[in-house]
């Protein structure tokens, strides 16, 4: 079951209502054409008691009615974040904080990297989550029955899977990394940094494949001492662009662009590693 919030009176109640929440379970509905083109289409809050589908097509101006998007008090724990993050700035043009992302912390508990919603539920819940209405006009109106019930579902199970997940990341001492991952992702969503793929690598074809190789043994080898996915703390793409900038401008540098529960991991080896090249 849900309500359907449609007006922005209904909204400004709600707002003032889940302004006293610890914690809500956030998912979207969204249309992107482009990069920069994105849309809002409906917005989806559990607050532990109810399901609220909020139209952000008919309200296509919140105003200062959706605050609780914003608060550092109220924990919004999406699954998969970004995209999520994106749409709700094309609606309020604000930037969201204090973000809590199922997907990202079932990584740092050595899960898969990259599972949808469903997946997980049905992997830690027991329970099949409908998938039916996934590539659905979300822009179109009326919504159906069947899109209003499959947008609920998306929400229905997050708090479900925060509460474990962060007992989980306390008792690993990893909940510190995942907040700063999720901060540092945001950041690079608006601000993002200058691709290092035109810095040349000054080393032989040798070299490089030599340099790559060891620094991926680093990676593996961390990851399975911290019981971490190895994909979400360094993936071999990223490792390429990281080592460009480390051999070019210097470890400081470098380090200097991740998360600093990256670079504490592997620092130390790192600068062994460069001194033989």
């Amino acid at each position: 079951m849900y309500t359907f919030i449609d007006s922005i009176d209904d909204l400004a109640f709600l707002n003032k209502e889940l302004m006293e929440k610890s914690y809500i379970g956030v998912d979207t509905e969204f249309r992107r054409t482009t990069k920069d083109n994105m849309r809002l289409a409906l917005l989806q809050v559990n607050d532990g008691e109810e399901i609220y589908l909020i139209d952000t097509i008919l309200i296509s101006d919140p105003k200062d009615h959706a605050s609780f998007l914003f608060s550092n008090s109220v924990i919004k724990i999406f699954h998969s974040c970004k995209e999520d993050i994106e749409a709700i700035h094309a609606w309020t043009g604000k930037v969201m904080s204090n973000l809590f992302d199922t997907q990202l912390a079932n990584a740092f508990l050595n899960g898969d990297y990259s599972i949808g919603y469903q997946g997980l539920v049905e992997e830690k819940l027991g329970i099949k989550v409908d998938k039916g209405e996934t590539r659905s006009n979300w822009i179109r109106r009326p919504l159906s029955d069947s899109q209003l019930n499959y947008a609920a579902s998306d929400v229905e199970f997050l708090i479900n899977l925060y509460l474990e997940q962060k007992e989980s990341l306390n008792r690993e001492g990893k909940l510190s990394w995942l907040e700063e991952e999720i901060t540092f992702l945001s950041s690079r969503i608006f601000e993002p940094m200058r691709s290092p793929e035109d810095i040349p690598l000054e080393l032989t074809k040798a070299e490089e494949k030599s340099l790559l190789f060891r620094f991926n043994q680093i990676v593996e080898l961390i990851s399975d001492q911290k019981n971490i996915n190895c994909t979400l703390f360094f993936s071999k793409k990223n490792q390429k662009e990281f080592l460009r900038l480390a051999f070019n401008l210097g470890q400081k540098e470098s380090l200097e662009t991740i998360t600093k529960w990256r670079s504490s991991l592997f620092r130390d080896s790192l600068s062994n590693l460069l001194k033989d090249f």
